[in-house]
This record gives C-alpha cells, sequence and structure tokens, in this order.
C-alpha cells in the first residue's frame, strides 16, 4: 500500500503541487482573518493587535533561524526544517535542555508566535466586548441564532440532539 500511494504522489506534476499548496495558503489565510468578523475591525486597538501580531510573527523567529546554521558551515536546508535545526542551539538557553528545546522550537515557528502575541495583547489591552468579539460566544442564545454560528460550529447530521448533555458544544 505505501509503494502505491508514494507512487501516486510522486506522479503529480509539481505545478499541480505548487497550486494546490498556494490555494492551501489562501484558504487558511482567509480562514483565519475570516475570524475577526464578529471584532470591531475599525477599531485602532485591533489594528494595532493584528499589525503587532503579523510584525512579531516575522521577526522573532527570523532572529531565532539565524542560529540554525553555524556561520562557518556551507550547509543548505530547507526554510521548513529551520525550527528542528534551531532548537538544540537556539537563543532560548537555560539549565534544562528540554525546555531549551522545546522554546527554541516554538519561538521559531511564525504561528505559534503569532498566536501568543495576539493572545497576549487582547486579552491585556482594555476593550468593549463588542470591540473583542467576545459578545457572540457570551451569550449562548444569541450564538444559537447567530446564522454563522450554527453553520459553521454544529455538529453534522443533528447529532447535536445525542450529545445534548455536553455543555461545551452549545448547540
Amino acid at each position: 500500500m505505501t509503494g502505491e500511494v508514494g507512487g501516486f504522489l510522486a506522479s503529480i506534476p509539481v505545478v499541480m503541487v505548487a497550486a494546490l499548496l498556494c490555494f492551501m495558503w489562501a484558504m487558511l489565510t482567509a480562514l483565519g482573518l475570516s475570524n475577526l468578523r464578529y471584532s470591531e475591525a475599525g477599531s485602532s486597538r485591533n489594528i494595532i493587535i493584528v499589525g503587532l501580531s503579523l510584525f512579531f510573527s516575522l521577526s522573532i523567529p527570523a532572529y531565532f533561524q539565524q542560529y540554525g546554521v553555524y556561520p562557518n558551515s556551507n550547509l543548505s536546508v530547507p526554510s521548513y526544517f529551520q525550527p528542528y535545526i534551531v532548537a538544540s542551539h537556539g537563543p532560548f538557553r537555560t539549565q534544562h535542555g528540554g525546555l531549551n528545546y522545546v522554546m527554541n522550537t516554538l519561538l521559531s515557528l511564525h504561528m505559534v508566535v503569532a498566536l501568543l502575541v495576539a493572545i497576549i495583547l487582547d486579552n491585556t489591552a482594555p476593550g468593549s466586548p463588542q470591540e473583542r468579539g467576545v459578545y457572540v460566544w457570551s451569550d449562548l442564545d444569541y450564538a444559537k441564532t447567530e446564522p454563522a454560528v450554527a453553520k459553521y460550529y454544529e455538529l453534522p447530521f443533528r447529532l447535536g440532539r445525542v450529545f445534548r448533555w455536553v455543555k461545551w458544544v452549545g448547540l
């Protein structure tokens, strides 16, 4: 089975793989930004949070990834292997080797840095529930009637009736 699957994957033209990668990246970006639809997009607070999250998610991993290759080596490593190379000898150094490995790896990943910066700024910068976009999730009755929430977060085939006893499902 592995040989057949590998043969099938190897037979896909590189142009198709590149097109699929571009399409998938665009869909992931659109899905991530669509989560901002409940917040006030024109608010200076939210613009600063998104801007700083994007800036730090590009600059902090670049700083960490410069430790990936020793200065005098001619080693050429693909960019998707950089976080794993940084893990063993990155800038985060303590007496605990496991902690160094985890922190160097996590802080060299763009998505992790963006998530951490956005969570910290969103929860520390003052803002109203409407400005933050949490009013939709705080009122369960409103969340049930909101078409976007009911459509995308509902269990398929009315499984919500079977799992009605689970409170965190909510629908």
